[in-house]
Formats: C-alpha cells, sequence, structure tokens
C-alpha cells in the first residue's frame, strides 16, 4: 500500500502508524477524520471477521458458510437486528451518528484501494460489500445478544418440565419455581422447550456461542491508599469465547480534544468497554443481568396470524425473507412479531411459539450518545455521567482517574416487571400479568465511589445483597470474586507488580475447599484412595506442569454426577450435561458451585446420602479416568499436556484443510480461577479451552505512560499475517505489550506509517 493516500472525504490529513506489534495509531485533527482513521484501520486488520459479524447478524452467514449456516442464519433473521440498528442509528444524537458515518466512510477508503483480501473472501466465493453505518450496531447487538439470560430460561423450563416442582426446589441453586402458572402444562409446551433447546444448538456455532461456557470476566481497582505509590491501579480480565481473530482489537485514536487507547469490536466506533484516556481509565465485566424475558405465546388461525391477550386476539407481524446458501437452493424464512417482541423459537402455525422480550430491540432507544462523552471524561463522576443512556449488555462498570478516585457503577437497562415469574422461565403472554412496566432509574443502578474498603472486584457474582433493584436470579459462582477479595482484602500495602501479577493467579478456591474436605473423609482403598491421598495433599493451584488438576478435573465430573444424579436422575442429567444449551452448563456450575460454598458448614448430599458414598465412587471414576488417558503413572500426569487452546475460526469445519486456525497454547487455571480457562462439562473436547481472557489491561496511575494490554492472538485476522498470532506467547505468561498512547511513543515505536490526505 502507498505511504500517501488521497480521499476527498477527510478534512485534514490523517496518520495511522504501525507499532511492532501491528497496533494501529491514529492521529486526526477533527472528530470526523479519527473515526475515518479507525474505520480505515479496523477494516486493514479485521475485514473478515467485520464481514462475519454483519453477515451472522442479519442472517447472511449461510452466503459464506454454505448449508451449515442455515440454523443460524434462520434464529438471526428471527431476532430482526437490522431493523433494530437501523431504528437506533436513526434515533442517535447527531454529533454521535456522526461517528459511524466517517467510521463506515473509513471502511469504504480502505476497500477502494483494491486491497489483497483475507483468505475467506476466496475460500467463499464472498466479495465485501460497502460498509453501512448501521453494520456497526446490528454487529454490537450479535455480540451480545446471546449474553442475556434467554438460553438459561429456555434450560431451567427444560429441567423444570423433566423433573418436576418437588424435585427443583431440592436444587437450591435455582431460584423457586413460583406460581404453577409459569409452566402452562402440557405435552405441547415441554415439546416447544425442547425445540427451542434444538434450535439454540444446531445455531450454536454459527452465532458465535458455544453451549460449554462458563461465562466471566474479572476486574478490579485499588485505591491509592492501599498501593506503594499512592495511586490507583486498574486491571481488567474479559473473558469471551476464545474466537478466531480475537472478539477485541486494540487500536489508539487521538483526536482534537481526546487521545484514547484500549480495545474494541473491529467494526465499531469509540472505546465502549475499555479504554484509557489520560486522565481516566475504565472496563466492564457482565452483569449477569436479567433483560430478556421470554413469552409463551397463543396463536390461532390458519397461517399464526393472531396471537391471544387478556383482552381478545390481535394481529401478528408476519414476514418472509430468503436466505440465499452457497452451494444449495435458497430459503424462505418466516418471521413473526407480537407486542412482546420477535418469535424466536416455534412454529405458530403449531399453536403456540416463544417470543423474546429484550431491550435492545425495544425502539426509541440511544444507547451510543454517551460514546463521545466517555473518551472525554475527565475522572469518574464524568464517565459514569456518560453512561446515562446505556441499554444494552448491563455492565458492571470499573474506573479510575488521575485525581485517585475509583469507581464502580450498574450500567444499562434493567426492566422493571409487573410479576416476578418471568426471573426465572418462559410466562405466558396471554395474560397480561407479566408485563414490562418501564425501566430502572438511572440514578437508582448501584454505584460507589472511593470505598472503605480501598478496592472494588467485580467477577460476575451477585451485585446487591437486596432483591431490588432487580437485577437477576442467576449470577456465576463466586469463586473468582471470592479469590479476589482474598487477595486485594488483606489490608496490606500492594505494590502494582503485585496487583496485575493477580491476573496470573491459578489458585482455584473451590479446589481447595474440596481437597480441604477430602482431607477429613476416608481413608477408602485402592484407586479411590490414592486419588483421595493425591487431591487432599494438594492447594488446589491449577498450575500446567501439576498432575492434580487433571486429576480435580476429573473428579469435579464425577462428584457432580455422583450428587445430583439420584435426585434427577439419568435422563435429566443427561440433557443437563449436553451442548444443546449455555444454559444447561450453566445451570450445571451453578448446583456444584452451591454445594462447595457450604461444604465447610456442612453441606449433606441432596438426596440424604452419607458423603462416603458419594466421594468413594466419585473418586476411583476420576483415577480410573485420569490413568486411562496419561497412563498409570501418575508421577507423568501434567495439566498441561491435557488443557490447552482450541481456538478455531468460524469457517475452519467448513475449509478444515485451509490453515485458519491459530496454534494452540498451553496455560494453566480452569473456569473458577482468575487466570480463567473454562472447559465444557459434557467431556466431548475433554479440556480443551474455550473460554477464557480475550482481553487484559493494566493502568497504574503511578506511570500511566506505561499502560499495557494483551490479547490471546494479534490485531490481524489474517492468518496470514505476522501479526496474527504474535501477541499469543505474552498472553500465556500473562505479559503485556505496550499502549504507546502518547503521540512521541507511537512516533518513536512506529516501524510503518501512511498518511491519508484530502
Amino acid at each position: 500500500m502507498p505511504s500517501a493516500l488521497h480521499y476527498p472525504d477527510l478534512d485534514a490529513a490523517l496518520t495511522i502508524r504501525r507499532d511492532a506489534y501491528g497496533v494501529a495509531h491514529i492521529e486526526a485533527a477533527t472528530d470526523h477524520d479519527a473515526w475515518f482513521g479507525q474505520g480505515f484501520a479496523a477494516a486493514q486488520d479485521r475485514l473478515w471477521q467485520m464481514e462475519y459479524d454483519r453477515r451472522r447478524a442479519v442472517g447472511r452467514w449461510s452466503e459464506a458458510a454454505g448449508p451449515t449456516g442455515l440454523p443460524a442464519d434462520r434464529l438471526a433473521v428471527r431476532l430482526g437486528l437490522e431493523s433494530a440498528a437501523k431504528a437506533d442509528l436513526d434515533a442517535m444524537a447527531p454529533d454521535v451518528r456522526a461517528m459511524f458515518e466517517a467510521y463506515a466512510k473509513g471502511v469504504n477508503a480502505f476497500l477502494a484501494t483494491n486491497p489483497v483480501l483475507p483468505p475467506e473472501f476466496a475460500l467463499t466465493g464472498i466479495t465485501p460489500e460497502p460498509w453501512e453505518p448501521w453494520h456497526s450496531i446490528a454487529l454490537f447487538k450479535i455480540r451480545h445478544i446471546l449474553m442475556g439470560l434467554w438460553q438459561w430460561k429456555v434450560a431451567c423450563a427444560g429441567l423444570l418440565g423433566r423433573v418436576g416442582p418437588e424435585t427443583w426446589e431440592k436444587l437450591r441453586f435455582l431460584p423457586a419455581v413460583g406460581t404453577a402458572v409459569v409452566l402452562p402444562p402440557g405435552t405441547k409446551v415441554m415439546e416447544l422447550y425442547l425445540h427451542a433447546s434444538e434450535e439454540i444448538a444446531a445455531a450454536a456455532e454459527h452465532l458465535g456461542f458455544l453451549s460449554e461456557i462458563e461465562a466471566g470476566s474479572n476486574s478490579w481497582v485499588v485505591s491509592g491508599d492501599r498501593t506503594a505509590t499512592g495511586k490507583p491501579v486498574l486491571c481488567n480480565d474479559s473473558h469471551r469465547a476464545l474466537d478466531v481473530p480475537n472478539a477485541y482489537w486494540q487500536v489508539h485514536v487521538a483526536g482534537p480534544d481526546f487521545n484514547v487507547s484500549g480495545a474494541t469490536f473491529a467494526g465499531f466506533p469509540g472505546f465502549p468497554h475499555f479504554g484509557f484516556n489520560g486522565s481516566t481509565g475504565w472496563n466492564i465485566t457482565h452483569t449477569q443481568a436479567d433483560y430478556q424475558d421470554l413469552f409463551i405465546e397463543k396463536f390461532e388461525g390458519p397461517d399464526g396470524d393472531r396471537y391471544l391477550t387478556e383482552s381478545g386476539s390481535l394481529l401478528a407481524e408476519r414476514s418472509v425473507h430468503t436466505v440465499r446458501v452457497r452451494g444449495a437452493a435458497e430459503e424462505s424464512v418466516e418471521t413473526w412479531k407480537t407486542r412482546h417482541g420477535p418469535v424466536v423459537h416455534g412454529d405458530p402455525r403449531s399453536g403456540m411459539a416463544i417470543a423474546l422480550s429484550y431491550t435492545a430491540l425495544q425502539p426509541g432507544r440511544r444507547p451510543f450518545d454517551g460514546l463521545r462523552a466517555t473518551l472525554v471524561a475527565k475522572d469518574v463522576h464524568q464517565l459514569f455521567e456518560a453512561q446515562r443512556t446505556w441499554v444494552d449488555p448491563v455492565n458492571n462498570l470499573v474506573a479510575a482517574d488521575t485525581s485517585g478516585n475509583i469507581g464502580y457503577m450498574v450500567r444499562g437497562e434493567l426492566p422493571v416487571r409487573a410479576s416476578r415469574a418471568g426471573r426465572r422461565l418462559p410466562v405466558p403472554g396471554w395474560t397480561g400479568e407479566h408485563e414490562w412496566l418501564g425501566s430502572v432509574p438511572f440514578e437508582e443502578l448501584p454505584r460507589s465511589v472511593n470505598p472503605a474498603e480501598g478496592f472494588f472486584a467485580t467477577a460476575n457474582q451477585r451485585v446487591i445483597a437486596a432483591d431490588e433493584p432487580y437485577i437477576s436470579a442467576y449470577f456465576a459462582s463466586p469463586s473468582r470474586a471470592d479469590r479476589l477479595v482474598e487477595l486485594l482484602g488483606t489490608g496490606k500495602t500492594l505494590t502494582p507488580q503485585a496487583i496485575a501479577g493477580f491476573q496470573d493467579d491459578t489458585t482455584s478456591k473451590p479446589a481447595r475447599t474440596w481437597a480441604r474436605f477430602l482431607e477429613g473423609h476416608g481413608p477408602f482403598a485402592g484407586d479411590a484412595e490414592r486419588a483421595r491421598a493425591l487431591l487432599s495433599n494438594w492447594d488446589g493451584n491449577l498450575l500446567p506442569e501439576r498432575a492434580e488438576p487433571l486429576l480435580y478435573a476429573y473428579f469435579r465430573r464425577a462428584v457432580m454426577h455422583e450428587l445430583f444424579v439420584p435426585l434427577i436422575g439419568e435422563d435429566a442429567w443427561g440433557f443437563l450435561t449436553t451442548d444443546l444449551n449455555p444454559g444447561l452448563g450453566r445451570i450445571a456450575a451453578g448446583l456444584v458451585a452451591e454445594i462447595v460454598a457450604h461444604l465447610p458448614d456442612g453441606a449433606q448430599p441432596p438426596d440424604g446420602r452419607s458423603w462416603a458414598a458419594v466421594l468413594r465412587p466419585a473418586l476411583e471414576t476420576a483415577w480410573r479416568r485420569a490413568s486411562a488417558l496419561a497412563g498409570s503413572d501418575f508421577a507423568s500426569w501434567r495439566w498441561a499436556d491435557h488443557h490447552q487452546t482450541g481456538s478455531r475460526n468460524p469457517l475452519s469445519a467448513v475449509f478444515p484443510d485451509a490453515g485458519l486456525d491459530p496454534p494452540r497454547i498451553v496455560i494453566g487455571g480452569d473456569a473458577d480461577t482468575i487466570k480463567n480457562a473454562g472447559y465444557g462439562i459434557s467431556g466431548k473436547r475433554d479440556f480443551v479451552i474455550s473460554q477464557t481472557s480475550v482481553y487484559r489491561q493494566v493502568v497504574d496511575f503511578a506511570a500511566p505512560d506505561e499502560a499495557s494490554y494483551v490479547i490471546p492472538g494479534g490485531v490481524s485476522g489474517d492468518s496470514r499475517s505476522p501479526h496474527f498470532a504474535d501477541q499469543l506467547p505474552l498472553w500465556a505468561a500473562c505479559e503485556r505489550i505496550p499502549m504507546h498512547r502518547l503521540a512521541g511513543q507511537a512516533a518513536a515505536a512506529a516501524v510503518s506509517e501512511i498518511r491519508l490526505r484530502p
């Protein structure tokens, strides 16, 4: 590419420098040019990823993937993200809309250079189409719509239908069922739930969410009152599915009155999740909030075009969409929409289907109006005020500033419901009893600045002890949050190096709890005693070179089976540990987390048996399976030999010999450790890592010019690029690369430079 290019859309000269890791440093004289440059650089690095995201958002993925993409496209078309994205664009404040428009111009300016395209375009026969501003919003929505509790509620309904209310009440992790109306009786409803799980499973891989993932992210900030430098330290460790390329893209954008470095989605302007502007730093974790409800709708008429309400029937909005398929015939997909939202599961012609109410599909919202204000926030207070219009996803926002403030807030829209029933399960849509009444006012969202404890630590745990404002009936296991509190809450003065070093922590509190628990049981005999002796002498640290983590991983699966199969039966347990639905894995992990949390208090197996009756077979099974995998000599077992990344390009299944995947790499930990490395509970891929850290950031406010970040891969999405996986070894070692946020730093670190001129 020439070192200088000319574009009439620019206001002035624009510089894009690249450092040794290929990260783009954009220097612009106007806001318009800054976002033009960010769009240009994103297309340089991640053009195929952007194409993938916009196609899967609107039901056009089959044009690239062929028939295997059809289930994902059917569901995407039903969701109606295209119309929702266009509505958000129309409602935007003018200055924010200008960001999205300039960004799109930058993407299209890169396309006009006739670039060498990433290999996926040739493999699929796809030609990149012009980028439109609403594409950025659709991309953002598809990357978040599947983070809500919709699948969890489908999973809960399916499990309840299998075990019944009496057994359900014994599963203490799960919320109380409540009134019988939340699960209308009859085979047809159970078939609807089963069909919904099957649809979710069929769409899972291509829509970018994995059923076996144990979700989680970490974020923490420590006040200067607790640090050796007297200044705050802000860290984050965001977790998602291990995508190819990585979900987040590092970039640095300097405009006329802002200078921000961080990470965002390629295809989206600004820094909605992670950034540092020289005065204020911010990062997010998922709050696990409940902003998606499922309504069972009763339909009537030969075409299923009317649905029942408390005051009679209403006409459903019905449309037909054509989905084109590479190498196969096109398909017509029907969609329906009720007052509650799009029908996502089931066929209204059968008389019953499920509609989704979701805050990000509601018209009239202006979720991104605070993007510009976030960039120029001088302190934590201004940053928080900029989040006033934020809708989805609901985040734990953690921040610090150069004035010494640290802060936490819940940002996003929390619905207020007429009943509690929809908090747990799909509810009848025809009674009018479970409607949304509005949203929690911004001023009532949980928030705190400069707490007496001197730190905040978020890891998807419960936010507040109270029931109101209602946030969720489901939160992640508290293991990572408890470990962070254990490390941060000692009252000792901590160095910035120690605070950042917690990103590399592989000690599992549940593993340590089981180890101490096993000390007090037994001895057993044979393989059970061998397993008990090895685990009971262990400190719970899942280091890659150790043998115990492998045995513990098998024990964890086996003890879950022994604890819950006698209570719910093999059929229900088999359903719970399949890959049909992401919510199923969340339920299973939550059930065992509830047991572990109460082991020190004398918790008993839920079916009333003795612990010996549970532990003996679980330990025997764990030893037998670890030996079958790794050999009979436990001294040769290594967690690293079986616990590695397994990142896969979305097209790898279609083109397995195309070389689209990055190398595998070894790390320690599991889903319960701060250094997150989750794997599925079904055992289908054993301990291949499917969920882990996808972006780490550290800002030490005593040395703000040394802020750093890292991703598990590289800034380029092109498998032929030297920057496709060059950060992977650093990421595995919990090392980071410098942000080079200052103009002088960026220039000094530059290994290439292009100038875009009017």
